[in-house]
């Protein structure tokens, strides 16, 4: 199994911006810190479901007024498509960065951090309220699930690209110019927020 070293050990040898794109922010260093295998963006896109799942435990049991053998029988049937479908999404993200040969997007923080938590309060208030409206339901829904795949996508997918050719010997960036991944693709905050870290 492929561990961090063997691709990191190449790293002195590119530009800031490019090392850049190569590690990312927090949350890419850490899954860029497991062996490649493990951090492939099938798997990835798997553990966001994961998370989700437990995330929906007890929005589920209330909705199905606590009753053991509807709540963890729906729950479990729901989890499991979850992790299918974003597991799915992931292998496809992957094979279209194979294809497109796209560099890593920054997705917004905010945004991605936040979406979440908001669809949550949404899935929440549709269950607690007898008189919401259907539509609350299904926005809380996307607003927790979308952010995995797209972080998975624009971000995650393109850097484990760079990061499988790195620990194969190939680097990523010959044949491009700087200005093919810098003009939009690569983000100031990103740096500022590695030197931050250190």
């Amino acid at each position: 199994m492929k561990t961090e070293e063997s691709w990191k050990d190449n790293l002195d040898k590119f530009s800031l911006e490019q090392r850049s794109l190569i590690e990312g922010g927090v949350l890419s260093k850490r899954f860029s810190s497991l062996p490649l295998t493990l951090s492939h963006p099938v798997f990835i896109g798997s553990f966001y479901g994961f998370l989700l799942s437990i995330i929906l435990l007890l929005p589920f049991a209330y909705a199905s007024n606590w009753d053991y053998n509807i709540w963890i029988s729906g729950w479990l049937l729901y989890s499991l498509l979850l992790l299918l479908l974003l597991s799915v999404l992931g292998g496809i993200s992957s094979l279209m960065i194979k294809v497109t040969k796209r560099f890593p997007i920054s997705v917004p923080r905010k945004f991605n951090y936040l979406s979440p938590f908001l669809g949550l309060i949404f899935l929440t208030s549709s269950i607690g309220f007898n008189n919401s409206p259907s539509w609350l339901d299904n926005l809380g829904l996307f607003l927790m699930i979308f952010p995995g795949p797209v972080y998975v996508h624009l971000s995650w997918a393109p850097r484990w690209r760079l990061l499988d050719l790195l620990d194969q010997g190939i680097n990523p960036f010959e044949g491009t110019t700087n200005k093919s991944f810098t003009d939009d693709d690569f983000e100031i905050n990103e740096i500022i927020e590695s030197f931050s870290e250190e």
